[in-house]
């Protein structure tokens, strides 16, 4: 029963995503979808209550498929310019990736009219700064780095990584960023964050 339940809630999902890629969160419907899955709209309240909350499993779908952090990023708590290096690359190459792009754009323009924004936050940048905040205090135990609020600091380097190019490329500013151009810009906000948060305000050796 479980595996047959967790089946019809990925064949929503699915069918919800390509509702919303195809027609942005205001020009999708739930009857379309239904229509899409084949299926009523009951069976799929049973398990979505709202279009808000349905979006918001579909875009945190994507965003556990794309940013989850692999263990091996974190792995060395020596090589803090490294580790954080490694994760801000793979990081930021998802966030300027066409698919979260989209995603990106598709939330701000919900932002003042549904809790789209409200609900996704947790599961999206919170999510990664918690990733990324284990990885701070493990550093800060061991005198890495002083010591801080890791969440902030983790938000802070998040920050850092957004700071040069996702704005543009979602504003449409720019063109999207070269693959050189991505790690340039986070060894660039590893640098300052390492300055801020090194012991006595030095860069870690």
């Amino acid at each position: 029963m479980r595996r047959k339940t967790e089946a019809k809630r990925d064949a929503i999902l699915d069918a919800a995503t390509l509702e919303f890629t195809e027609r942005g969160y205001e020009g999708a419907s739930i009857s379309a979808i239904v229509e899409r899955l084949g299926a009523s709209k009951q069976t799929l309240y049973r398990y979505f209550p709202s279009k808000d909350e349905l979006f918001v499993e579909v875009m945190a779908r994507i965003i556990d498929r794309h940013v989850a952090t692999p263990l091996g990023d974190f792995a060395d708590t020596t090589d803090i310019c490294g580790a954080l290096q490694r994760h801000g690359e793979r990081y930021l190459k998802v966030r300027l990736s066409p698919d979260m792009v989209s995603l990106t754009r598709m939330v701000f323009a919900e932002a003042g009219r549904s809790e789209v924004s409200r609900l996704l936050h947790p599961r999206g940048k919170m999510r990664a700064a918690e990733d990324i905040g284990r990885f701070l205090t493990a550093v800060m135990e061991t005198g890495g780095l002083r010591v801080a609020d890791p969440t902030v600091a983790a938000l802070h380097f998040l920050a850092l990584l957004d700071a040069e190019l996702f704005e543009p490329v979602v504003l449409r500013v720019r063109e999207p960023a070269a693959e050189d151009e991505i790690i340039a810009a986070v060894g660039r906000a590893v640098g300052a964050f390492l300055a801020g948060y090194g012991r006595d305000g030095k860069h870690p050796s």
